[in-house]
Order: C-alpha cells, then sequence, then structure tokens
C-alpha cells in the first residue's frame, strides 16, 4: 500500500511540474518592402493612389506625360523604315556586284566595298529595331503598375512634378506573411534552437494566437537593445498582424487556443 502511494504521489508530482517556457517580446515587420522607382525621366501626369491604400496586382499608381515618348515610337518606326529600304537598295547592289564579278566585269576590291556596304547596311537595319524596342518600353513605362498585391506604406511623388529615372515614387508591401522579430536576452537564448515550436500574439489582439517555428538565430548581441535577436515567420493572410505591431511569444504552445499559421 505504502509502495503504491509512494509511486502515486512521484507520479503526481511529476504531472504537476510546471512546463518551463521562455517568454519574448519584439515587433512585426513587412519581409520585402518594394519600391517603385520611375523608370524615365519625365513629368508626373498623375499619382492617385494614398499611403495607406490597398493596391491589386497590376493597379495603375501613377503615369508620366506620354506625348514625347509617343512622338519618339513614331521617330524610330520611320527610321526603322529608312533602314530596311538602305538594306534593301545595299543588298540588290551586292547581288549584283557577285555576279558581275563571277563575270571578270567587276574588280574585287570594288565587290569588297559592296559587300561591307551591305553588312553596314543590315548592321543600321538591328540597331533601329533597338532603337524602336527601347521606345517601345519607354512608352510603356509612362505608366507605373503595381507589381505586386499590397499596402502602399510611402509616397513619394505627386502629381505635376518631374522625376528623374530612378526616383522613389512608392513603396508598397505585402503583408500575406510577416517577419517577427523578437529580442532574447543571454540567460534565455541557450534556451532555444531553430526549428523550435513557438507561438506569437499581438498586444492589440492577445486571443489570436498563431504557431510558428524560429527561423534564425542571431549569433551577435544587437548594441541598441542588448539583447540576441530571433526571427520567426507567420502567415497573415487575414491581415490581424500589421507591421510594427508589438508581439509576445512564448515556446510553451497550449494547443487549445493556438491558430496554425
Amino acid at each position: 500500500m505504502k509502495k503504491n502511494l509512494l509511486a502515486l504521489g512521484v507520479i503526481s508530482a511529476l504531472v504537476c511540474q510546471p512546463v518551463w517556457a521562455v517568454d519574448l517580446i519584439g515587433h512585426t515587420k513587412s519581409k520585402h518592402p518594394l519600391n517603385v522607382v520611375s523608370e524615365i525621366s519625365g513629368k508626373v501626369e498623375s499619382a492617385a493612389i494614398e499611403t495607406g491604400e490597398r493596391v491589386a496586382l497590376g493597379a495603375i499608381l501613377a503615369s508620366v506625360k506620354a506625348q514625347d515618348f509617343e512622338l519618339e515610337v513614331r521617330t524610330q518606326k520611320a527610321n526603322l523604315e529608312l533602314a530596311k529600304a538602305d538594306l534593301k537598295i545595299k543588298q540588290s547592289l551586292y547581288e549584283r556586284y557577285q555576279e558581275l564579278r563571277k563575270k571578270n566585269s567587276l574588280s574585287q576590291n570594288e565587290l569588297d566595298i559592296a559587300e561591307t556596304d551591305y553588312d553596314s547596311a543590315k548592321a543600321t537595319v538591328t540597331l533601329a529595331q533597338i532603337e524602336l524596342k527601347k521606345a517601345k518600353l519607354d512608352l510603356e513605362n509612362t505608366r507605373i503598375n503595381a507589381s505586386i498585391e499590397g499596402y502602399v506604406v510611402n509616397r513619394a511623388v505627386e502629381s505635376g512634378t518631374w522625376v528623374n529615372q530612378g526616383d522613389l515614387l512608392y513603396q508598397i508591401v505585402n503583408i500575406d506573411r510577416l517577419n517577427v522579430r523578437l529580442l532574447a536576452s543571454e540567460f534565455d537564448i541557450g534556451e532555444l534552437h531553430v526549428g523550435q515550436a513557438i507561438e506569437v500574439w499581438s498586444e492589440a489582439n492577445p486571443q489570436h494566437k498563431v504557431r510558428s517555428t524560429i527561423k534564425r538565430i542571431g549569433v551577435e548581441i544587437d548594441p541598441q537593445s542588448v539583447a540576441y535577436p530571433v526571427e520567426v515567420e507567420i502567415d497573415n493572410l487575414q491581415h490581424l498582424f500589421k507591421p510594427g505591431m508589438s508581439i509576445h511569444a512564448t515556446t510553451s504552445i497550449a494547443p487549445s487556443t493556438e491558430v496554425k499559421s
């Protein structure tokens, strides 16, 4: 009887032992902010999207005045037609000179000059095609489209202003998946490892808890926070988390409250 009571006491002690956990704090951040820059120089005709707006893939963010670029396309089309006409003449002359050379009615030097002119005309056509392609691309770039779906977090352009090639217009982030950057003290870092299960929630919505795993652990202490960075990635398709939110996390995960990411 005493043995049974002793065994039950040991089991009870083991079962009732609290689960040790590492509690961390941090914040969310977007994974890959997209900088939308101008591919051309020109006057901005419209830039109607405001900071905070959600944009769909392919949505028009801004447009640059297209008149000069339309004229450039027409000019390059004309240059290409001229180059093709010249090529046709040079090709015909070269072929005729080849026949004359076969009959010894033309010197080799004259044939070589005709061949060089023909090759030069072909190169001119190629260059004209490249210039036309560039002009068409510049015309397409007068309309600036969103290459991802997301939210505008920075607007650096106004209608009517002049922009140069490479100038920042907008910054867009997709928050379907977010990074969570946590901070661990030197006393806790030894208890953490990559792949370890972790549960995170925001101060704004502590009931919504998301289970994930540790993706990266810094090996050098951050001088500003005097802590080691611990990074986690979470799915956020409902957009309940926003970049910059304060986050709490624990390595102790309660199965009854978890929401898998």
